[in-house]
């Protein structure tokens, strides 16, 4: 989705300038260099991170998610390093045998940052969101889903064997759309399960949460689930992700109806108690920089999903020295320095590129979505940029963006106020 550009491998040609007919050796070398081709000039060479090196050139990076700059700390490294010395590299086995103590520790953590009971650490964000929608199936009768949500949302609801739980998209963001799709498809009783991103990291868009939760508070046993992959470690006065930015207590979230029940207290003071059930899965590869995905909740919730999903008994436990990386990741994160020197670094961003008199979307993401003309012309300053040492993202399609595509700005806490600056001068010249 993030499209740099590469050479072009160069044709085979006769005299005639027809296309050659190729033997099935030759057809398999051109595609190996074609492959090479491609793997030479996307591959960094080092760590992504403010500024990286491809093919021997340095670059400002302006792409990816690793927005808290922690995949390239030294600290994190290091960990990473004294994890392999101790545990090796693999686990070896699945989470219902022996595991490694770093995983274990990831999960700790996780539950201090939250004030949950319990965790469960799998092996990405992907698959975090497989697992929670195996555990809550049967609660919900209907699935309705944001058009825009991550693929791995849409791949998770295929697995429901239920067939009346097919999704039913609504339009990104529409809250009116999202009542209409409820009234129309919704039988007497029936229960249900509206699916989204906490950020559209694709969009630069926030979901409007509390607009859903109080909308889904007219339907008994309503649910709402949220992939806040690129939320947590960003929003939130702590980091917390879109449910703290709305002023929601997140250690709400994955709890069975009983423990809803016994703490129906369980609320933020400056917010009303919800009665909608509320789920959502993390990664913690992309703000956080480590590997993997994450579910906190309930003690009885966790354990649910772990007697329900095929992935606790299947499948192998994130890699020791991974889990280590993500420790130290979640700790320095934890801090909140590194988030307001990202904050710092978001606005000035957004704010500079208004002066260029680019149109932003002023919220509080380290993400600038820009449509500027036509998709050959996004590509040409696209091609500009990298001529001066500057990367960004060409997104040639996704739901939202429109035939056009967009340009996909990310800014790290990495970033320093002159790197920014040279990417808004330069920007403001080539546009």
């Amino acid at each position: 989705m993030f499209n740099f550009f590469f050479k072009s491998s160069p044709s085979q040609v006769d005299s005639r300038g027809e296309i050659s007919s190729w033997n099935s050796n030759a057809s398999i070398s051109v595609t190996n260099n074609i492959q090479a081709e491609i793997e030479e000039t996307l591959s960094f060479e080092g760590p992504p991170d403010s500024m990286i090196t491809v093919v021997g050139r340095v670059y400002l990076y302006f792409a990816g998610n690793g927005y808290l700059g922690l995949q390239a700390e030294p600290e994190v490294i290091a960990a990473t390093c004294e994890a392999v010395m101790r545990y090796g590299v693999g686990t070896a086995t699945t989470r219902t045998a022996f595991t490694s103590p770093p995983v274990f520790q990831v999960e700790r953590l996780v539950n201090e940052l939250f004030g949950t009971e319990r965790s469960f650490y799998t092996a990405s964000g992907y698959m975090a969101n497989q697992i929670l929608i195996e555990a809550i199936e049967g609660t919900f009768d209907r699935i309705f889903i944001d058009e825009a949500s991550h693929y791995s949302l849409f791949d998770a609801t295929k697995r429901i064997r239920n067939s009346r739980c097919r999704p039913i998209t609504f339009l990104h963001r529409n809250l009116h759309d999202l009542r209409e799709k409820l009234e129309s498809n919704l039988q007497l009783h029936e229960r249900p399960l509206v699916i989204t991103d906490g950020v559209f990291s694709l969009l630069g868009t926030i979901a409007p949460i509390q607009d859903y939760i109080d909308l889904l508070a007219n339907y008994d046993n309503a649910s709402l689930l949220i992939d806040d992959a690129h939320g947590f470690g960003v929003l939130g006065s702590n980091g917390l992700g879109t449910l703290e930015h709305f002023n929601i207590n997140p250690a709400l979230a994955n709890r069975t109806t009983q423990d809803s029940i016994d703490d129906f207290h369980f609320c933020t003071n400056n917010t009303p108690e919800i009665t909608t059930n509320l789920y959502q899965a993390f990664s913690l590869c992309k703000a956080i920089g480590g590997s993997g995905g994450i579910i906190s909740g309930s003690e009885a919730f966790i354990q649910r999903l772990k007697d329900r999903t095929t992935v606790y008994h299947g499948a192998s436990a994130p890699a020791s020295p991974i889990a280590a990386a993500t420790v130290m990741a979640l700790s320095i994160a934890a801090k909140g320095e590194l988030r307001k020197k990202l904050n710092a670094n978001t606005e000035l961003l957004k704010r500079k590129l208004s002066e260029k008199g680019i149109a932003v979307n002023d919220n509080p993401l380290p993400i600038a979505i820009l449509t500027l003309g036509s998709a050959m012309n996004m590509r040409r300053i696209q091609k500009e940029l990298s001529k001066r040492g500057i990367l960004v993202s060409y997104l040639p399609r996704y739901t939202g963006l429109g035939s056009q595509g967009a340009l996909r700005i990310a800014v790290f806490a990495t970033h320093t106020p002159e790197m920014i600056n040279e990417l808004a001068d330069t920007l403001g010249k080539i546009i």
